[in-house]
């Protein structure tokens, strides 16, 4: 009886101490501004390769996310308020036909999707993620992984998902029934006092674009002259 009654109240005990999803919620809702390297891949089971794309994220609360793509090519891409996907390219440019490394045959998330989940947990909007997923939590607020089941499970939708943190968001994963896998990651955070937004890294675009042509218009000048 004595045991009994000691695995009770340990289990109470361990209950009580269960990060639950309200909690997590609160905790995602607080999340800063902040700036992080991006690093994403794509492994194709059938064709048994891997693509891979990487560049900065800057999240600001209750504002835009965006998206600074360095490879396979220089891209900026914003999620704004309204929940709409933005292609900020210099005038001029033309935006491809398909976002590098998404494809329309591999049942994994596109742009778009991803970008909406990671919107949707970051600002701890558990109301919206319910209507699509189905969320399992385990761990605490230093350590969680939430696994999400879609709701619509027809063969176009990825089986599972998985977002993986901390104080922020460090992981995002999915697979397909296929056995292809997408994998997003978040690493070296930093907070932002001031955040300034798709401005701030379209400007540093910008400058690095000018910069490069500079770089090119040199290179064939010393060319001419030889």
């Amino acid at each position: 009886m004595k045991y009994l009654a000691s695995g009770l109240l340990l289990l109470c005990s361990l209950h009580a101490q269960a990060f639950e999803l309200d909690e997590w919620q609160e905790w995602q809702a607080a999340t800063p501004a902040f700036q992080s390297q991006l690093e994403q891949s794509r492994w194709l089971e059938e064709a048994q390769i891997r693509v891979h794309a990487s560049g900065q994220m800057l999240f600001t609360p209750y504002e835009a996310m965006v998206w600074r793509w360095i490879s396979p090519a220089p891209r900026l891409v914003e999620l704004d308020k309204a929940g709409q996907l933005l292609d900020l390219r210099p005038e001029g440019d033309e935006a491809p036909a398909t976002p590098p490394l998404e494809r329309n045959d591999d049942n994994l998330p596109g742009e778009q999707q991803i970008a909406t989940l990671l919107m949707h947990a970051l600002s701890g909007d558990l109301a919206a993620l319910k209507k699509n997923y189905h969320l399992l939590l385990e761990g605490d607020r230093d350590d969680w992984e939430i696994i999400l089941l879609p709701q619509d499970r027809s063969e176009a939708t990825p089986k599972t998902l998985t977002l993986k943190g901390g104080r922020f968001i460090d992981e995002l994963t999915a697979t397909s029934s296929e056995g292809n896998k997408l994998t997003l990651e978040l690493s070296d955070h930093h907070r932002l006092v001031k955040a300034e937004g798709p401005l701030h890294l379209f400007q540093v675009q910008q400058k690095e674009a000018l910069a490069q042509q500079d770089d090119e218009s040199g290179g064939e000048e010393g060319e001419d002259e030889d």
